[in-house]
């Protein structure tokens, strides 16, 4: 064989290695990812510890964000996911959810300016098997999922806008 035959080879075979392996963290990813989810069990409340049910928001595309105070990718996309919310009040609801310590919410919350819904989630995400942060679950007006990203997004991006008004 020569070396070209060699490399190119090499190269095929590195190749279909990589695809399979991406294949797999994909499928593996998804798997990690619950398609659905019951809300109602998470017992939500707001920061000053009123129930609150997701129902309160149909009518809007809801932009549900599970989130924690330590993941710095969910910190980061904070300020695009206000500017979502201030870009389209009516249309849009964002809202995020997070099982730490009410107090350590509230602190978080008071450092920050941000116009979203804070929410409290009174049982374990885990419970629910929402593990992985942040994740976004996007619902239709009439609270059905329809689309679920993993990792930070730019929210108010003019694609992503045009994604999530497509629901409404």
């Amino acid at each position: 064989m020569t070396r070209r035959q060699t490399f190119w080879t090499a190269y095929a075979v590195g190749f279909a290695v990589t695809s399979i392996i991406a294949v797999f963290a994909f499928y593996m990813l998804n798997q990690t990812v619950p398609q659905r989810v019951d809300w109602q069990s998470l017992k939500l409340t707001s920061l000053q510890g009123e129930p609150i049910s997701i129902d309160k928001y149909k009518g809007r595309v809801v932009v549900l964000n599970v989130w924690a105070t330590w993941c710095k990718p969910c910190i980061e996309e904070m300020p695009a996911m206000d500017r979502l919310q201030q870009l389209h009040p009516d249309k849009i609801a964002v809202v995020t959810v997070s099982d730490e310590e009410l107090e350590k919410l509230q602190k978080f919350r008071s450092r920050q300016t941000y116009s979203f819904t804070y929410l409290k989630a009174n049982t374990p995400l885990a419970n629910q098997q929402l593990t992985v942060y942040p994740t976004t679950y996007i619902l239709n007006p009439e609270g059905e999922i329809k689309e679920i990203y993993l990792g930070g997004q730019t929210w108010d991006s003019d694609k992503m806008q045009q994604k999530l008004l497509k629901h409404f």
